[in-house]
């Protein structure tokens, strides 16, 4: 006997030794490229990491499950709720050493070595401790190969020190798979036996014990005998370890466990559930950091948006279905049964036709039903996941609330209805028919084609279509931003029929726009918090619109003419807008009450014209008999009239608003809703306006006086008007700030160009303002010596010419008289005064001539009285003698 336990040792040691060697030469790069691996998993290892994510779970608003998504049967249990038959039965079957190991049992590894040593490398037998098998089923994948072996072991080793033999006991019960979706212990023992891990039976664990150690083969469900067989291995096991007594081990080998196949599940795929996962996909996509977009300035835009849309959808979508997740909704299941049976019996069968509708509650603005077709449990939810052309129930969203929002019209404001072009795209009645001028509040009425798209074109496009995007109109593109049939449905995709709920919804509470869907809450497995719902809403149209525009959807239902008026009984308050596309093919009815807003489309899942398929027959039939049901022990309420609304007359004649009910009927005869809101809005936008235009004209002016240098000394004179200039234009600026901003440029500039600078240029203007004056002194010298000697030479000329008047004064006289002598006197006298002339000579000869000739005329006394009668006309200044 000794020698032969001495061979046996031997050979044990020539394995080990042959074992060893292998694994230096062959495996230690291996081992080496693992140690990485090992660290970081040991890092992130926490008692999380051994528990299993179970199913994701939804439920109504009463908290009662409505659906689950994975057919996985998984509940984590701690060890002390696990019966010990079940633990010391595992003991017993699988890890014999396992209370005294720390981690590996070093037998198992030199038999498993041995048999992989033969196989050239492949491990085809186990020697895996429990411990192994917690790190296998929690953190490996199941390839066998030496390297996954190697990490293995090493993780082993280290879970060993770090959690005790309980807890990793629990961890492999919780981790083992038990076959038919059953994960862990408990769901397979409430699975096959219809209660807990804590209540089983010897027999029992010990079947559990055995299934776990392979599925397949011992499932009770289908292979009840095999089950049956291992279950007495294992009990075997067990006897032999000293854990069950003879006894109890005979009593459990006659037991036959009954299998009870006890499920939880439900119908994954109903409406509620499916779009509680889509909203729940979406909400860890936003928490991921995505950036979801509902505008878009370019094609290009649009598609780099969709491609990383769908990317990041199908990761948190794949996220939520792994489970682990419990979704809290909003959802009313007797709300969801009556709006089913609305749409289910309003539509005819054998049409092919298809509906869908979604419910809003207004106080929560919380989706609290969606139906996704006729049948009650369909793979495909129109609700959410349908897009189709709306027809004129947009017009309500995008042509009259933006164009009332804006400014654009009031419910009173005359439009004509008329023959319209807009660069070739001519929209038409539905009945080809024009009716001339109405008021807005008519033309919504009778859902005319032409006014709405006049409305949208004057509100402008790019200023309208935001407003849906501010709504959240999931399937918008950006050709959807450029083309004026838009206005009448004509989207490149369509529209989603809860996005039309929640739009219209918007409207009903008061312009609100709630980002809310169907999710209350998103919790974890462990009851962390991911979600929870708020309150938080934003403006999209203010309220003063959203009322006039309800008021005006009323008349939808109470206007003889009104799409939907031989529906209506009276018995509640609706605002509301029918919506059909060319030909037939698809058609909505979108409105609320007070209490609800629905949203119904019909049609065919392949658009095709259906003769009598309009927004006013099957949608508005549904709608109307679904509304009517909800409401039934509802109050009669009228909608809400801001305190911001007043009536007005065309002349601009006011009056206050005194009655309380009926408010559409009881508004006076030619008067109308008018907002204090909107006017005010003008007000600033046209504000706004004169700002923009200031800051334009401000901007200008500092900009270019920023580039102002001073060049020269005409530059340096200009400083300070040109500052001032500047600062005129700045307090133009109603905005305070903007003001200032633009002030203090100025005032830098102005800082650069003067102090230094400017008073060496100071410098050099009065430097030139000297060298003027002292150039305009020297002209003055200048002229006043050229004034000089002009005035001599015209005194010169003076003189000649007085003594050249006298030689022909004397000659003019025809008597010698005593004023002929005084004028020879004065003729001397003045030719004395020329002494200093050039000509003084001539002037001397030509006046003794003169002198000779007057001495030498007849006296008074020796001619007649006749003669003298004569008289010389050049005597002014010497009388005749008389």
């Amino acid at each position: 006997m000794k020698k032969k336990i001495k061979w046996i040792l031997l050979f044990l040691f020539l394995v080990l030794i042959v074992a060893g060697t292998y694994f230096i030469v062959k495996q230690y790069p291996k081992y080496e490229k693992t140690k990485q691996t090992v660290y970081d998993l040991i890092t992130d290892m926490d008692k999380g990491t051994f528990r299993r994510k179970g199913n994701t779970y939804i439920y109504d608003k009463d908290n009662r499950k409505i659906g689950k998504i994975g057919n996985e049967k998984y509940v984590y249990k701690e060890s002390s709720k696990i019966s010990d038959y079940i633990k010391n039965g595992y003991i017993a079957q699988e890890d014999r050493r396992f209370a005294s190991h720390h981690g590996i049992d070093l037998r198992g590894i030199a038999r498993a070595s041995l048999v992989m040593v033969k196989n050239k490398g492949h491990a085809t037998q186990g020697a895996s401790t429990i411990t192994q098998q917690v790190v296998k089923n929690n953190l490996l994948s199941s390839e066998r190969t030496m390297q996954r072996k190697i990490t293995e072991i090493m993780i082993a080793l280290q879970l060993e020190k770090t959690y005790s033999k309980a807890q990793i006991m629990e961890f492999y019960c919780n981790s083992n798979y038990y076959g038919c979706g059953c994960y862990g212990v408990e769901g397979a023992a409430q699975y096959y036996f219809g209660h807990s891990a804590s209540d089983v039976t010897l027999a029992e664990a010990a079947m559990l014990v055995g299934v776990s150690n392979r599925p397949s083969a011992y499932n009770p469900v289908s292979n009840y005998d095999k089950a049956i067989t291992k279950k007495n291995e294992v009990l075997n096991s067990m006897l032999v370890q000293n854990y069950i007594t003879k006894k109890e081990y005979d009593a459990a080998k006659k037991e036959s466990p009954k299998i009870i196949e006890k499920t939880d599940n439900t119908d994954a795929d109903n409406y509620m559930v499916s779009y509680a996962l889509h909203c729940a996909t979406l909400e860890m996509m936003k928490q991921d950091g995505f950036l979801f977009k509902y505008y878009f300035d370019s094609q290009k835009e649009y598609k780099e948006y969709r491609k990383a849309y769908k990317e990041s959808y199908s990761d948190a979508s794949g996220d939520i279905r792994s489970g682990g997740y419990k979704i809290y909704t909003s959802f009313d299941q007797s709300i969801q049964k009556k709006l089913q049976s609305s749409v289910k019996d309003n539509l005819p069968s054998g049409s092919g036709l298809q509906g869908a509708a979604v419910c809003i509650d207004n106080a929560s603005q919380m989706v609290i039903a969606m139906v996704g077709g006729k049948s009650a449990n369909g793979e495909y939810n129109r609700g959410f996941l349908m897009e189709r052309n709306p027809g004129s129930s947009i017009k309500p969203l995008l042509d009259y609330g933006t164009a009332l929002n804006e400014g654009v019209i009031t419910a009173d404001s005359i439009i004509t209805d008329e023959k319209v072009d807009f660069h070739g795209y001519s929209p038409k009645n539905a009945d080809y028919i024009y009716r001339g001028d109405m008021t807005a509040r008519e033309a919504l009425a009778r859902s005319v084609n032409t006014v709405a798209v006049k409305l949208l074109y004057q509100t402008g496009i790019k200023t309208a279509v935001p407003y849906l995007a501010k709504m959240q109109f999931s399937s918008l593109c950006y050709a959807d931003m450029t083309i004026l049939s838009t206005g009448l449905g004509g989207f490149t995709y369509g529209v989603k029929v809860v996005d039309m709920a929640k739009g219209y919804a918007a409207l009903a509470n008061q312009g609100q726009y709630s980002p809310n869907t169907c999710l209350m809450q998103i919790k974890k497995e462990d009851g962390s918090l991911v979600y929870r719902s708020n309150k938080d809403t934003r403006e999209v149209y203010n309220k003063d619109t959203a009322y006039i525009l309800t008021d005006m959807m009323q008349g939808t239902f109470r206007e003889e003419y009104g799409t939907a008026h031989k529906l209506y009984d009276g018995k509640q308050y609706y605002a509301g807008k029918t919506g059909t596309t060319n030909d037939n093919k698809d058609a909505w009815f979108c409105g609320y009450s007070k209490y609800y807003t629905t949203a119904v489309w019909a049609g065919c899942d392949t658009p095709k014209s259906v003769d009598g398929l309009k927004g006013s027959s099957y949608p508005a039939s549904i709608w109307m008999d679904f509304m009517s049901d909800i409401h039934k022990d509802k109050k009669k309420a009228d909608f809400t009239v801001p305190d911001t609304v007043y009536l007005a007359d065309k002349e601009g004649n006011q009056k206050k608003i005194t009655f309380q009910y009926d408010m559409w009927k009881n508004r006076p005869s030619n008067y109308d809703y008018r907002s204090s809101l909107t006017e005010n809005l003008l007000l600033e936008k046209q504000k706004e306006k004169r700002i923009k235009k200031e800051i334009t004209l401000a901007e200008r002016a500092v900009s270019e006086y920023e580039k102002t240098q001073i060049k020269n000394s005409s530059d340096a004179k200009k400083i300070d008007n040109a500052y001032q200039k500047v600062l005129d234009i700045i307090e133009q600026i109603e905005d305070d700030t903007k003001q200032q901003e633009f002030k203090n440029r100025a005032a830098y500039k102005y800082g650069l160009l003067s102090g230094e600078v400017k008073d060496k240029w100071e410098a050099v203007i009065k430097q030139e303002k000297e060298n003027e004056q002292q150039k305009k002194d020297l002209e003055n010298k200048e002229e006043a010596a050229k004034s000089e000697e002009l005035a001599e030479e015209t005194l010169k000329s003076d003189k000649e010419e007085v003594v050249q008047w006298y030689i022909d004064a004397l000659y003019d006289r025809t008597l010698y008289t005593d004023t002929v002598k005084r004028m020879i006197n004065d003729a001397n006298a003045a030719l004395s005064r020329c002494v200093d002339l050039d000509n003084y000579s001539t002037l001397s000869s030509d006046l003794s001539a003169a002198i000779n000739y007057a001495e030498n005329l007849p006296t008074k006394e020796s001619i007649t009285s006749e003669q003298e009668s004569i008289t010389m006309p050049s005597d002014k200044d010497y009388p005749m003698d008389e």
